[in-house]
């Protein structure tokens, strides 16, 4: 059996049998379109061995994937690996010889305020590209939603005005994202420029639209970025980042940011997120332990 021969069943026991969640069963979908079937779906199982994997690690390096990318494409293909052996009986590659890349320290970047302002002033709304952009970014920015989580939203809610959404995240794990008026605003004007009577929020242009899939997103955000002449790398989970930064940097507790972006454990949370910034510490210092700052806003011992 070729690997792309076996690839529909195995998301099929993905979704099935491991009851993996809709972003999840996605997300491995996208691994295996991007990268994996491009350069094994030719092989018989058997064939894939150590050295081809090699060869991919070797691509993924050429083209500068980061390391969670990396990671995931990896992890995608050790779940396969597991699959073709214990279900389809395949003698293939042990996955346990696919050792993932080591994640670097976290350092989570985000957008300041003016980097903000040029990515949503780099859009141009009436284009539909464009305002399902800036709805897609207005949202991610203001609700800290994953990338996938947010594709596979649907329109109800928000035709309906409601501003407390029931989502299942990662992990099956259900959570409320809160909505304030702007990215409300956004997302009903992308909805009004609708013809179609598709149910996904966001969806493809042309005349049959479909729910607007990861890959598709990546180039959109890679034009963003130039648009807005951003040197971060411009992604919907910088924009995840930038939330919970502001969060952190307004005083939010550390327990509120964990039950807000969803993490399963506060120790994620607090590995990305405990850090504060300079401003926020001097400011903390000048408040705190200056007796001429205390003299004056009326706080003297």
């Amino acid at each position: 059996m070729k690997v792309s021969e076996a690839a529909s069943p195995f998301f099929t026991w993905a979704s099935a049998e491991h009851q993996y969640a809709e972003q999840t069963v996605a997300k491995l979908r996208d691994c295996f379109a991007a990268w994996i079937l491009p350069r094994l779906g030719h092989l018989d199982l058997e064939q894939v061995n150590r050295e081809r994997i090699l060869d991919l690690r070797q691509l993924m390096l050429t083209r500068n994937l980061s390391i969670a990318r990396q990671t995931s494409i990896l992890h995608a293909l050790k779940q396969f690996l597991g699959f073709c052996r214990s279900v389809l009986h395949s003698d293939t590659l042990d996955p346990t010889e696919i050792k993932l890349p080591q994640k670097p320290k976290p350092n989570p970047e985000a957008l300041n305020d003016e980097e903000w302002e040029r990515v949503r002033q780099a859009l141009n709304i009436n284009k539909m590209t464009d305002l399902r952009m800036r709805a897609f970014a207005e949202l991610l920015h203001a609700t800290g939603i994953r990338n996938g989580e947010a594709l596979a939203l649907n329109r109800p809610p928000f035709e309906q005005g409601e501003t407390e959404i029931e989502i299942i995240g990662k992990g099956k794990k259900q959570r409320t994202i809160f909505l304030t008026s702007t990215p409300l605003f956004w997302v009903r004007q992308y909805l009004a420029r609708r013809t179609d009577q598709e149910p996904a929020l966001f969806v493809t242009t042309g005349p049959s639209p479909k729910r607007w899939a990861r890959h598709d997103v990546s180039k959109h955000f890679i034009r963003l970025r130039k648009l807005a002449k951003i040197d971060k790398k411009l992604t919907p989970h910088l924009l995840r980042h930038t939330f919970c930064t502001n969060l952190r940097n307004n005083g939010a507790d550390i327990s509120l940011i964990k039950d807000l972006a969803g993490h399963a454990d506060i120790q994620t949370t607090a590995r990305y997120y405990l850090k504060t910034d300079k401003a926020a510490l001097r400011n903390a210092v000048r408040k705190y332990l200056d007796p001429e700052h205390r003299m004056i806003h009326g706080r003297a011992a």
